[in-house]
């Protein structure tokens, strides 16, 4: 199907691996404008891959966005627990940290008629302007640095992102919070729209920051990706908490569908 073969593990090969009880986000009686979360609370642990699911209009895209400042909330609040901080829009998720890969990457997460370097720089201004300068050499370093790490394939950074292929465009996506640094990923849908050799590259880029000690939520409409790469596997049906499943090899589909629909 990609032209080579796939050779070591696709998804974690881990089990029993034991996370932090350091909380680093802290989600507390959370209902958004929507109408979509009604009083939903749960913990995000340093090291920890927690996993949201669950059917359509659930409420586990709106909890991602609710995480990061994106959407409404109602009543409750989001908790940045190190600093004691609530995170009530984008600006102030990021500058605590937190970074987000949108389901819709096309409409939310990139702007298409820009180039691939202009794209992974738009989250990281703050990080390499000095004063009111913008520095040619520091933002070449910057999205080169992405650029190689995540083996971007293009003609040059200053190619328009509406010219790449899916798993570029997310690898692109992926390079603007990397570039961040940050210590809390939230990812809807991360690998939606990729092939299956990219798949697997960001499976394993996830997990490499799994073990550096980054916090990632990842919001998927896949079970088989939410059993084989989360700690931990919250189910939400109707905006609450349905379920909840530790990582385990027994862990199949089947548990999951019963508290899903």
């Amino acid at each position: 199907m990609v032209g080579r073969e796939m050779t070591g593990d696709y998804y974690r090969s881990d089990f029993g691996t034991p996370v932090s009880d350091e909380v680093v986000l802290k989600v507390e009686d959370v209902t958004t404008g929507e109408g979509m979360l009604a009083n939903f609370s749960m913990e995000l642990h340093k090291g920890e891959i927690l996993g949201i699911g669950g059917l359509s209009h659930c409420g586990m895209h709106e909890l991602g966005k609710a995480c990061f400042g994106e959407t409404v909330v109602l009543r409750g609040t989001v908790t940045h627990t190190a600093s004691g901080k609530q995170i009530t829009n984008a600006l102030g998720a990021m500058k605590l940290g937190l970074g987000y890969v949108s389901k819709d990457r096309d409409k939310e997460a990139l702007v298409l008629t820009e180039s691939i370097a202009d794209n992974i720089i738009s989250a990281g201004f703050d990080k390499l302007t000095k004063g009111i300068f913008l520095l040619p050499s520091d933002t070449k370093k910057y999205v080169m640095k992405q650029k190689n790490d995540l083996s971007i394939k293009c003609a040059s950074v200053k190619q328009d992102v509406q010219y790449l292929s899916g798993g570029n465009k997310q690898k692109v996506v992926f390079g603007k919070w990397m570039g961040r640094e940050c210590d809390i990923l939230i990812l809807d849908c991360p690998t939606r729209g990729v092939d299956i050799g990219v798949k697997a590259a960001m499976y394993a880029l996830i997990n490499e920051m799994r073990k550096a000690g980054k916090s990632i939520i990842m919001i998927s409409e896949e079970m088989a990706e939410l059993i084989g790469m989360c700690d931990r596997l919250i189910i939400l049906k109707d905006g609450q908490q349905s379920g909840e499943f530790m990582r385990s090899q027994d862990l199949n589909e089947n548990d999951i569908i019963e508290v899903m629909i």
